[in-house]
């Protein structure tokens, strides 16, 4: 059945998980997930070419922790230049933090680690893309709500 404002089925994309270890006391900890999904110039609008940083965890195991900050970000950065060159031209970033109790990917959190508010979370994205439009990676920020829902009258024009 065809949809009535001609949405297409599906949206072709790949999924891909980041992981990184560290090797604490001779055991590999995962202490960082990352997951993405890529949508190519295959992909039907309004996804075409476009980037969605779905899931990102931690657990502050990393050693030394003043370079945790540091890691995530550059890591996210490479991740946003990586995909521009392979034509990706816009990247939604999903920053919402779990409520208390909820895990996004890694299933235990130690208690002592603090879960950020969502304006500290979304400060940390700001800072990031800030620091990636300075190198000429990122080349504008903006919100779904004012770059898309805003002006848009057919809820089909939103991304997936």
């Amino acid at each position: 059945k065809e949809s009535p404002y001609n949405y297409p089925r599906s949206f072709p994309h790949r999924v891909k998980c980041v992981l990184l270890f560290q090797k604490i006391d001779g055991v590999d900890v995962l202490f960082f997930a990352l997951y993405t999904q890529a949508y190519g110039s295959d992909c039907p609008a309004p996804n075409r070419r476009c980037l969605y940083i779905a899931y990102l965890d931690s657990v502050f195991y990393m050693e030394p922790r003043f370079l945790r900050t540091p890691v995530y970000q550059e890591l996210l950065i490479a991740t946003f230049e990586y995909e521009k060159r392979r034509g990706h031209n816009k990247a939604f970033i999903w920053a919402c933090p779990p409520l208390a109790g909820d895990d996004y990917i890694l299933y235990c959190h130690p208690k002592e680690q603090k879960t950020q508010k969502a304006e500290m979370l979304r400060n940390w994205y700001l800072r990031l893309l800030e620091d990636a439009r300075k190198r000429g990676i990122v080349v504008s920020v903006n919100n779904l709500y004012d770059a898309y829902i805003r002006r848009l009258c057919n809820p089909c024009g939103l991304p997936n």
